[in-house]
C-alpha cells in the first residue's frame, strides 16, 4: 500500500511540474499570445497580426483578430479563451414600475419609472442594447438625464411618457459576443374614471383556521379606496380604507389580507359574505366571498 501511495505522489508531482513548464513556456518564450485581458473585456477584438499564426494552429482565429504585437502572457490567453466560448445571455432582472413588480395587463402609470438591472460578465452592447415601446428602441448608449445605465452595477431607469391605451415595453439586451435576453410585457395605462377590475378573494371558500385570505384587484390609477365586507344578511363585519398611492390604493396590482376575525373581534362563521371595493363613495367592484370551516 505505501508503495502505491508513493507511486501515486511521484506521478502528480510530475504533472505539476510539467503544467509549471508549459505555462512559463506561454508566459516567457511566446508573443503571440495576448496579455492585456481588458481590451478584449471591452470589445477590443479586432483587426489583423502575424501574431495569430500560433492561434491560428489551435483553432482559436475567429476570435484572435489582434493587432499588436505586445500581447503576450498566459492570463490574456486565457481570459481570450473563456469569452469566446460564452454563450450565457445577458440577464434582466429587478424589473418594476414605479418600484413595484406588475403582472401581464397590468395598469401602470403614464409617467411611470422603469428600473432593472441589466449585466453581463463580458460586457454589454451599449449601441444594440436598450428600452423599447411599442416598436420605438432608445439604445444605452443614447440615453438622456433622466434615463440612466451604468455599465458597472447593471442599473437602468427610464422614465416612460405613455398615453392612455395598451401598450409593449421591453428591455433588451446583446452582450460583446452576441448573446441576447429580451424581458417584454403589455401593461395598460388608463387616466379615465377610476375603476377595479379582475377583483378576486383566494383561497375561495375560505377557512380562517388555515391562514388568512387574500382580496385582490387591479386599480386603473391612484386613488382613495375603502374595503367593506358584509354578511348574507347585509351587516357591515369588517372595513379598511387605504391611500391613494399605496397598497390597496395604488394603480395596478393591490393584495389586501384578512385573517377571518370580523371587526368585533371574532371569528367569521360559516356563510357567504360580499366584498365591496369602493371609492368616491361609488362601488367600483365586489366579489363573493364563502367561509367554510
Amino acid at each position: 500500500m505505501k508503495k502505491i501511495l508513493f507511486i501515486q505522489r511521484l506521478l502528480l508531482t510530475i504533472l505539476l511540474v510539467s503544467c509549471i513548464k508549459i505555462s512559463s513556456g506561454f508566459a516567457g518564450q511566446s508573443t503571440s499570445y495576448i496579455i492585456n485581458p481588458s481590451a478584449i473585456s471591452s470589445g477590443g477584438i479586432k483587426s489583423s497580426s502575424a501574431n495569430n499564426s500560433n492561434l491560428t494552429s489551435l483553432g482559436l482565429i475567429s476570435f484572435s483578430n489582434i493587432s499588436s504585437s505586445n500581447y503576450s502572457g498566459l492570463s490574456g490567453f486565457l481570459v481570450a479563451l473563456a469569452i469566446a466560448g460564452d454563450t450565457i445571455p445577458p440577464s434582466i432582472s429587478g424589473v418594476k414600475f414605479d418600484g413595484r413588480e406588475v403582472v401581464k395587463n397590468d395598469f401602470i402609470k403614464g409617467d411611470a419609472l422603469l428600473t432593472a438591472v441589466v449585466q453581463d460578465d463580458t460586457g454589454i452592447s451599449l449601441e444594440a442594447s436598450g428600452v423599447v415601446i411599442d416598436n420605438n428602441t432608445v439604445s444605452f448608449s443614447n440615453f438622456v438625464s433622466p434615463a440612466s445605465y451604468d455599465a458597472t452595477s447593471g442599473n437602468m431607469a427610464y422614465q416612460l411618457s405613455l398615453t392612455s391605451g395598451s401598450h409593449t415595453i421591453q428591455i433588451k439586451a446583446l452582450d460583446l459576443n452576441n448573446n441576447s435576453s429580451t424581458y417584454v410585457q403589455t401593461l395598460e395605462v388608463d387616466t379615465g374614471e377610476i375603476k377595479a377590475v379582475s377583483a378576486f378573494v383566494f383561497p375561495n371558500p375560505y377557512n380562517p383556521n388555515q391562514g388568512k385570505a387574500k382580496f385582490a384587484y387591479q386599480l386603473n390609477r391612484d386613488a382613495n379606496v375603502t374595503l367593506y365586507l358584509f354578511n348574507e344578511i347585509n351587516q357591515l363585519v369588517w372595513q379598511r380604507s387605504f391611500p391613494a398611492g399605496g397598497n390597496g390604493g395604488q394603480t395596478g396590482y393591490n393584495e389586501i389580507e384578512w385573517d377571518g376575525v370580523t371587526d368585533f373581534g371574532e371569528q367569521a362563521g360559516n356563510g357567504a359574505y360580499f366584498l365591496r371595493i369602493v371609492s368616491g363613495g361609488k362601488v367600483i367592484s365586489k366579489v363573493k366571498v364563502a367561509v367554510l370551516k
